[in-house]
């Protein structure tokens, strides 16, 4: 082998890293501008998902009405009675009220639960037999920190 063609090696492998770094740089700016591409494709397909399409003017299959012609914003005299306005105030107010009350009441509900009575008081301990054990009888039959197993929770051992 020629001295110069290790230098030359070593000098490519060096040099090898950043070729890697650099191809692989365009490749990702290459799928960046890609998915870019497709999100903006994505958004435009998504606009017109639920729009019917239209050629030309957008109302030029449209007949105007008698009534649509006649029809404007301008005054014509006619104003509610107070009955008429109060009871429209009312349906408003019950309309919106009765969700309202109930979202209250299901937050109210969460922050400050039902805490009403629950089952029946305490448990009684008892022996293997399942005899009631009581303090006195416990003190009287046994020394302090005397540990004997009695029976648990609904007759566990």
């Amino acid at each position: 082998r020629h001295p110069d063609t290790s230098v030359f090696a070593s000098v490519a492998c060096r040099s090898m890293p950043s070729l890697r770094s650099s191809a692989m740089a365009k490749r990702q700016l290459r799928r960046s501008f890609a998915l870019g591409a497709l999100a903006l494709v994505a958004c435009y397909m998504l606009s017109n998902a639920f729009v019917a399409p239209s050629l030309g003017r957008a109302d030029a299959g449209r007949i105007d009405s008698a009534v649509s012609m006649h029809a404007g914003g301008e005054y014509t005299g006619f104003v509610p009675d107070m009955q008429r306005r109060t009871l429209m105030n009312l349906v408003v107010v019950a309309a919106t009220a009765v969700p309202t009350l109930v979202l209250l009441g299901a937050f109210a509900y969460y922050f400050y639960p039902n805490v009403g009575g629950g089952g029946g008081g305490a448990t009684v301990c008892g022996d293997k037999a399942g005899n009631p054990v009581s303090l006195e009888g416990w003190k009287s039959t046994h020394r302090p920190k005397d540990r004997e197993l009695v029976q648990g929770l609904k007759g566990d051992p």
